[in-house]
């Protein structure tokens, strides 16, 4: 996907080099008018999320008011570009003649090309963004995809086999957007009641697994393990050991985990609901400890993390030198 928004960036360019080269060529402001239809035509392909979606939409006078300054900037960008052109001839001292249909059809193809190698809805799936104003615009659509994704893994039987579970699981997570699914996965765990006891063991799981955290490629994995495990004598036993592992193993992954101060409140809460489960004491003691370990090893990691960006050298250009 992020190869696509390369792409993308190409096509881009290909959408300025009509108007830049009409500029060039001489033409005048005739060709204004159709290079802004292709560019507003170009936005409506690559940023679906800034146009009306509806006729009852497009009858409301914020959003024709919103679609009225698209163009309006358009028509700007169109005028810019025209004139460099003709700056750009007029300092060169040469002389540019150009049948007015081939710059306006280099922008045309920008369109096919960006149409081919972007989709908006997909990236936005796959949590791939063109800014903060679209990731903000795709943000529900990114959501919606994540819940009908997981919707086969909460349908099935309480005694799946594990195997077939653990299939199911990764065939969902896998691929991009994995981060979106996940998150969605955990907030229809969160609540016990509900059953998926096998289904929130191995999810658990797969958040822990070292293939899974060391790339980094799913950021929220270790945040949404804790998740699962908080308040679980069960699951905390299966957490605790194997996030201490990760840390150890890879402390530069260690700021995926809550902060030191939110695990020592677990400590704490974990220690204050002991008395009224089914648990023994002492395995809650254990638990706890293991929490305020964990907690510590955050610390550590994120301090050693700290300090070893601070003693990295300073390579811009004019950086002053330590004294």
């Amino acid at each position: 996907m992020y190869a696509r928004l390369r792409f993308l960036k190409v096509a881009n360019v290909v959408l300025y080099l009509g108007p830049l080269s009409a500029g060039m060529a001489g033409l005048g402001w005739g060709m204004v008018a159709p290079f802004v239809s292709v560019f507003v035509l170009w936005l409506m392909t690559v940023r679906p999320e800034q146009w009306p979606t509806s006729a009852a939409e497009w009858r409301t006078g914020r959003a024709l008011g919103a679609a009225l300054t698209q163009v309006l900037s358009q028509v700007l960008l169109v005028t810019v570009l025209l004139g460099l052109g003709r700056g750009f001839v007029g300092l060169a001292g040469l002389e540019l003649s150009l049948n007015p249909l081939l710059p306006l059809c280099v922008s045309i193809a920008a369109i096919f090309l960006s149409r081919i190698v972007w989709d908006a809805r997909d990236a936005a799936a796959a949590g791939v963004f063109l800014d903060e104003d679209a990731e903000a615009a795709g943000g529900s659509y990114a959501e919606a995809k994540a819940l009908a994704a997981i919707v086969p893994l909460l349908t099935l039987a309480e005694d799946v086999d594990e195997a077939k579970l653990r299939e199911r699981l990764e065939v969902v997570l896998s691929g991009p957007g994995a981060s979106h699914r996940l998150a969605a996965l955990a907030s229809a765990l969160s609540n016990s009641e509900r059953g998926h006891a096998a289904l929130r063991r191995a999810t658990l799981t797969w958040a822990t697994e070292p293939e899974i955290v060391a790339p980094g490629r799913v950021p929220n994995a270790l945040s949404v393990a804790f998740q699962l495990s908080d308040g679980n004598a069960d699951l905390l036993r299966l957490f605790l050991p194997r996030a201490l592992a990760l840390v150890a193993a890879f402390p530069d992954r260690a700021s995926g985990l809550p902060s030191p101060v939110t695990l020592r409140q677990a400590a704490e809460t974990v220690l204050e609901a002991g008395p009224d489960s089914d648990v023994p004491r002492y395995m809650w003691v254990d638990l706890s400890d293991g929490l305020m370990a964990l907690a510590r090893s955050v610390e550590t990691a994120t301090a050693k993390a700290g300090a070893a960006a601070d003693q990295r050298p300073d390579t811009r250009r004019g950086a002053p030198s330590p004294v």
